[in-house]
């Protein structure tokens, strides 16, 4: 059984699907995974899949969107926010573990791509991550940033990544970089 849910991460509320395996009796709580999608991924894209092989499984199952991304919301849309897409898997394994079918103290987070990143970092600072997977992480941001553009282009995102510093430094403005 899918279900919509909404909860809050930095005040902005965040959409999520709760998938619950079949058979569970009154009062029965399962170990629960968190699905975490990478950079430009929606929890609707290739989430579904996994969740029905871990509901098969026995496992509850939550994906969610990160803020700015699908239909949760947030300040810039599409943007990548390393500390805030934290900030929203802390804040979705709260909400996961206070679902009725979920045992609380048996929670792993499973992450692909820029989410196997957050989730490795998530699983270094939260204990209530008892089991991480990245699938496909990030291991070294700026090997990855490097290797997704040309030499030229990443040249320039160095020099206005430096000229953005300053500039947030000098005048507490800053630039989309």
């Amino acid at each position: 059984m899918k279900r919509a849910i909404e909860f809050y991460s930095e005040g902005f509320k965040l959409c999520g699907d709760v998938y619950v395996p079949d058979g569970l009796a009154a009062g029965e709580t399962r170990s629960a995974v968190l699905l975490c999608h990478g950079y430009t991924g929606v929890k609707d894209l290739y989430l579904p899949d996994n969740a029905r092989v871990l509901n098969e499984a026995g496992y509850v199952v939550m994906t969610f969107d990160y803020k700015g991304w699908g239909d949760s919301e947030g300040v810039s849309p599409n943007r990548l926010v390393p500390y805030s897409r934290v900030a929203d898997v802390q804040a979705a394994m709260t909400y996961l573990g206070l679902q009725p079918e979920v045992n609380e103290d048996s929670i792993g987070i499973y992450g692909t791509s820029y989410g196997g990143a957050t989730v490795s970092w998530v699983g270094a600072v939260d204990e209530r991550a008892k089991c991480i997977v990245s699938v496909v992480g990030i291991g070294h941001g700026a090997r990855w940033m490097s290797r997704v553009r040309r030499m030229d282009e990443w040249f320039d995102l160095l020099d206005r990544s430096k000229a953005d510093r300053e500039q947030r430094a000098l005048t507490g403005k800053s630039e989309m970089v």
